[in-house]
This record gives structure tokens, C-alpha cells and sequence, in this order.
């Protein structure tokens, strides 16, 4: 992006040439500049994404392939991050969050709790203040920067220690859970300061992946939904190091919406490169996807056209069994990864198609999970392999939940910093069966007094009402957020599930309608089974429990309100109560009063999701991808609850 000026480009030209006479200078504001000379350098690391584990553990996906950049004009960059009162200098009132989260206080700390958009406002105020041109630095340029003609993996060689950057811990091994003075640390050669670590730097960049070959002065892509941002921070993350992410080659980002204590900036003084972007790359669910009407029946329906739900002849079908699931080969390690493949969504799109995601990750706390995704394309009967959903870089994109209405399928996770917690619940949505996407939207921020968590599970309410059942901040709490505008705005539901349930441990809620418009949410942690009501959109609740098991680590609950007007509900017997074992499905004619029909679900299991398509056919997905096809009339062929 191009900062506009109000005067013509020749002068700017002229000014800046004249700038940058000398090496160094100081503006009007004290932010010092130094002279970063023309040249060029290998950018990322690695020739390809990771191929085991010990490649990962140095490296992430999106640094390879390596590539010559040529930066072939000299620019200016600050020699600091830019200072709280340097920021407050164009925004006043970002003074009153100097204190959040005790990220920053001083005025000689770095600013941060800046957006993107407000970091690049900064510059276009200085450059018309001072008839410079200001920018933020292009990824390439960054990276150039903070090398300073090195090729280790920082620019104090190949290992960086308190002694050299501020990134998590002190000399002396303890805890930092601030941002330094700005200049605390040494510089690099170029004389840049916090190069690594203390507060990561939004640059201009979307993310997206690189391009081989040499390339001159690169601009990245021409969309995306996070823009990149640099050289970490004191954060230290909940599974691997901080100092991993910390290296030259090290890409990180956000949605550009996402101010938080984190992340600053420093400025670039030169004109920005003429550079075209490159374009934006479709995973491989976006690609071919039809925007018809579904076909019905489809050839997995059960019966023939007109025989639906309990008509229909009792269908069941299990992808696993038949290898005809998703899959992962083995030894992936980026963006997804075959090593842990959990916490799922699914739904049905308009067109017909069925889509499925879930995280992939090495550790659920890690800063690499991501979110994956496979299409069962309308008319197939097999999964297609699975591909890139969703990746913030180097932050835990946490618990999907997808909904369709019929029209427009809703896409609901967390951006969390600290494991699953300290985290912003977005969405996003698709008007076009998933091929192209609304940019996201923070729905409540990890800054709000009554923040929450993962979602966990969605409908829509027969007057169109969104609801969205989340577990707490910390799991101190379960909520719902409820939206009356389609997405566009939300409240949260003032009754806490878990208060509720009298202050006992209840995570993960499943919630579904009932037929007179309440609210029933079932929960894990607890035997048996709790069961929630609410009346009044979450603002209060009564509780009471279920004829079912509790459900336990690495088990959540899906239920749904069935086309019929019955619910179902999919759960894990782990008692032995009901279906010796494993998971079944039950399903209730009156609301969840009783459950006249139990069945035993084999290939699914783990973090469940459900859904059901216009033919009937009910899909369940679980944990390692594991997924089954059924119907109604198969569900009553089961037994009651009650039965032995």
C-alpha cells in the first residue's frame, strides 16, 4: 500500500533524496534513522517445508523455499521501535492503554495495542507532518535489516540469549512479562536496536507463501487475512521456546484488527518499491467447487426422491473403514500437520458439498496449530485429501465451528496467545460454498472484561438469532455470544454454565433448540452427563442431568436439532452404560425428556462435530478425522436409553 501524500511525488522524491544524504538523522519527533544501503540477501530458510521433526523444531513451513532478494534502493529505518509518547504524539488517547495487560508503561517503551491500520495512519500523519514518506517496511526489507549482511540464525550468530534480546526471560532466568526500554540491548551491525524480541513489528506484508527463484524488492501477496509482523517478543509461548521464533528468518503475523500487548512497530523512511504483488494461492478445498444447487438424492442418500428422514430406508456408512476419510500422509509438518488432528467442525453447503475442519498441531498449546480441512464433494463418496483451512502464522488458531444457514456458511475460532486462552474469538463467512472468505472479525476481544474462550458449538434460532456456546477465559466460565444482525454484532449471555451447575468442573457445551425456543447445552466433566436450560438466551440457567455418561479428556459432545424436530446427541460411553463402550448416538422425540433410541457408532470418536444434509443423511466427525454417514431411520432402529 502506497501512503498518499497531498503533495506531488516529485518533491517527495527530492526531500527524501536530501534526507538521506547523511546515514543518520533525527525527525521531529526524536525517532533516530539510519541509512540502510542497497544489496542483497537470502530471505527465509530451508528449501522446503519441514520433513521431520527435527526440521521443524528449527524451522517453520512458510520460511522455505529460500530465495536471493535484491533491495535495490537504500532506505531509512528507525533505530528503535516506536515509543509510547512518539505514538501518542499523533493518538492522545492511547495513553489510557498504556497499562493493559502491564505490557507497556513508560514513555520510552515501545508502543503497542496498535492495529495495523493504525500503525500504517501513523506514518501517513508523520509523512505529511514532516513531507517525507513514511511506511512501515516491507517484509524484505525487514528481514534485510535485522540480518545485517548475516546468514546465522540471528544476527548475534546462531544462538541469541537474554544477554542479547528481551524474548521471555532475564540473565538470571526469571520470568519478563513487559516490554524493555526501547535501546536496552545491543545493536545490530546496521545500528538497529530489538531487531529479536521485546515487541514484534507489523510490516506491510500479507502472508502468504513465498515464491522461488530471485526476486527483486518482493511486496508479498495481493490478499490474505494477516499481515506479517517481526522479530517476536518478551511473550513466551506455551510449548516451544520463545527463542525459535525469534530468528531473522522467523515469520510471524496477525489480522491487522488485532492490537494487542504484543506488537509495535518501527518506521521506514524511502519510497515504497513499484513491485507488483504476487497473487493470493487457493488451497486445494477452494478449487473446483461447483456453485449449483445440490443434486438430490445424492448416491449416498438413502430411499428414493421423496423418502427422507424417518421414511427412509436405514442408511450407514463408515469412511474409515472403507479409506475413504480424509488423510494426512505421515511426516507432514506444515501448514497441517500428521501429528495431532482434533477439536472438529462440520456442515453442509448450500451447494451440497459437506466441509469439514479441525486444528493440526504438534502440541494443542502450540504456536504452529493451525486448521485444517477436507470437502466430501456432492455426488462423492470419498473424502478429498485434507489441506490448509486457516493459519494465522505463530498464533494457536484454536477450535473451529462451522455453521451454514443455508446460504452462508459462518467460520468461528479463537486467536490465542497463551495456549487456548488469552484469546480474540473471530469469524468469518462465505457466501460461495467456501471458496472465497470474508475478511475476519474479532466478535470479542481478548481485552474485554468478559472474554472468552474456545467456541465450542453454534445454531441459528428459528428468528435467525446466531448463538455461539464458548468455554471462559482460563475455563472459568461457559457462555454464550448471541448475534441478532447475522454476525455483524454480539452480546454475551450474563448466566455462566458452570456457576449454574453449582461451581463444579463443565466444559465444551453442546447446544441445540428446542422446539419452544429454549436453549438446552450439554457439558463434559461430570458423571452423568449434566444438561443446561436456558429461557432467556443464556442470561440464566437451570440445570439438571442426563441418563448419559460423563464424557473426559480429549471427548467432546455434538448434538443437533434434526430436520424432523427430533435432537440428537453423540457422546462416548464411557461407562460401559449404554452401548458397551465407544460412541453411540441417541436420539429424543420430546426435547430431550427421553431418549427412545440409542445405537453404537464405530470409526468416530474424540472431539465430535455433527450435521445433517437436505437428503437426510447425518454426518458425524471426529478426532483423527475419523467420520460416519447415517440417517434418522437408522438412528430409530436403535433401542431406547433405558433398555439393558
Amino acid at each position: 500500500m502506497r501512503v498518499i501524500l497531498a503533495i506531488g511525488f516529485t518533491i517527495i522524491v527530492a526531500q527524501v533524496a536530501a534526507a538521506q544524504e547523511g546515514k543518520a538523522f533525527t525527525n521531529s519527533l526524536g525517532m533516530k534513522f539510519v541509512r540502510i544501503e542497497a544489496g542483497a540477501f537470502v530471505m527465509g530458510q530451508g528449501e522446503a517445508a519441514p520433513k521431520s521433526r527435527a526440521e521443524w523444531n528449527e524451522r517453520d513451513y512458510d520460511e522455505a523455499p529460500a530465495h536471493r532478494v535484491n533491495i535495490s534502493k537504500a532506505f531509512h529505518l528507525g533505530v528503535h521501535e516506536v515509543t509510547n509518547v512518539q505514538y501518542e504524539a499523533f493518538d492522545p488517547k492511547h495513553k489510557l492503554l498504556r497499562s493493559r495487560r502491564n505490557s507497556t508503561v513508560n514513555d520510552d517503551q515501545p508502543v503497542v495495542h496498535v492495529t495495523w491500520h493504525e500503525a500504517v495512519a501513523f506514518c501517513e500523519w508523520l509523512s505529511k507532518k514532516e513531507n517525507k514518506e513514511y511506511r512501515l517496511p516491507t517484509e524484505a526489507e525487514w528481514e534485510y535489516a535485522c540480518r545485517a549482511g548475516t546468514t546465522t540464525k540471528y544476527h548475534t550468530g546462531d544462538t541469541l540469549t537474554p544477554a542479547d534480546a528481551n524474548f521471555g526471560r532475564t540473565v538470571d532466568d526469571k520470568p519478563v512479562k513487559s516490554a524493555a526500554k526501547v535501546g536496552t540491548f545491543k545493536p545490530n551491525p546496521w545500528g538497529l536496536h530489538d531487531m529479536h524480541g521485546n515487541v514484534a513489528e507489523w510490516c506491510l506484508d500479507w502472508h502468504g507463501p513465498y515464491e522461488a527463484g530471485a526476486q527483486t524488492d518482493p511486496v508479498g501477496r495481493t490478499s490474505g487475512h494477516a499481515r506479517i509482523a517481526r522479530g517476536w517478543s518478551f511473550l513466551t509461548p506455551s510449548f516451544q521456546g520463545a527463542v525459535k521464533y525469534c530468528r531473522s528468518a522467523n515469520r510471524s503475523g496477525h489480522i491487522p484488527e488485532d492490537a494487542n500487548a504484543y506488537t509495535g512497530f518501527r518506521v521506514a523512511l524511502g519510497e515504497l518499491p513499484r513491485t507488483k504483488p504476487l497473487p493470493a494461492v487457493p488451497a486445494a478445498y477452494q478449487k473446483n467447487v461447483k456453485q449449483i444447487p445440490p443434486p438430490h438424492p445424492q448416491p449416498l442418500s438413502p430411499g428414493v426422491p421423496g423418502e427422507r428422514g424417518v421414511k427412509a430406508k436405514p442408511f450407514f456408512t463408515g469412511f474409515v473403514k472403507d479409506k475413504k476419510n480424509p488423510t494426512i500422509p505421515a511426516e507432514t509438518w506444515g501448514p497441517i500437520f500428521s501429528a495431532w488432528n482434533h477439536f472438529t467442525a462440520i456442515c453442509v453447503c448450500p451447494n451440497g458439498d459437506v466441509l469439514a475442519c479441525w486444528y493440526t498441531c504438534v502440541s494443542e498449546s502450540g504456536r504452529e496449530l493451525s486448521q485444517a480441512c477436507s470437502r466430501l464433494r456432492a455426488g462423492s463418496d470419498k473424502w478429498d485429501e485434507a489441506s490448509l483451512f486457516f493459519d494465522t502464522p505463530d498464533v494457536n488458531d484454536h477450535a473451529p465451528v462451522l455453521f451454514c444457514d443455508g446460504k452462508r456458511i459462518f467460520h468461528f475460532l479463537t486467536q490465542s496467545f497463551a495456549g487456548w486462552d488469552n484469546a480474540s474469538n473471530i469469524v468469518r463467512w462465505s457466501d460461495d460454498n467456501g471458496v472465497t472468505w470474508s475478511h475476519p472479525r474479532i466478535i470479542l476481544s481478548r481485552d474485554e472484561p468478559n472474554r472468552l474462550s474456545q467456541p465450542c458449538s453454534a445454531f441459528q434460532a428459528k428468528d435467525g438469532t446466531l448463538v455461539l456456546a464458548c468455554d471462559g477465559d482460563n475455563h472459568v466460565d461457559e457462555r454464550l455470544l448471541i448475534s441478532k444482525d447475522r454476525g455483524l454484532s454480539w452480546t454475551v449471555g450474563k448466566g455462566d454454565m458452570r456457576k449454574a451447575y453449582g461451581g463444579k468442573y463443565v466444559i465444551h457445551p453442546a447446544v441445540v433448540p428446542t422446539s419452544a425456543g429454549a436453549i438446552l447445552s450439554f457439558l463434559r466433566g461430570q458423571h452423568p452427563m449434566p444438561v443446561l436450560t436456558s429461557r432467556d438466551w443464556g442470561d440464566t440457567w437451570e440445570a439438571k442431568t442426563t441418563p448419559f455418561p460423563g464424557t473426559s479428556v480429549g471427548q467432546k459432545i455434538a448434538a443437533m436439532r434434526l430436520a424432523s424436530g427430533a435432537i440428537l446427541l453423540c457422546s462416548q460411553d464411557n461407562k460401559k452404560m449404554l452401548v458397551d463402550g465407544g460412541t453411540f448416538a441417541a436420539l429424543s422425540l420430546d426435547d430431550g425428556k427421553t431418549w427412545g433410541h440409542i445405537r453404537k457408532v464405530d470409526g468416530v470418536s474424540g472431539y465430535m462435530s455433527v450435521t445433517q444434509a437436505p437428503d437426510g443423511v447425518i454426518y458425524l466427525f471426529g478426532t483423527r478425522m475419523g467420520c460416519a454417514a447415517f440417517n434418522e431411520a437408522w438412528l430409530r432402529d436403535g433401542k431406547a436409553v433405558s433398555e439393558k
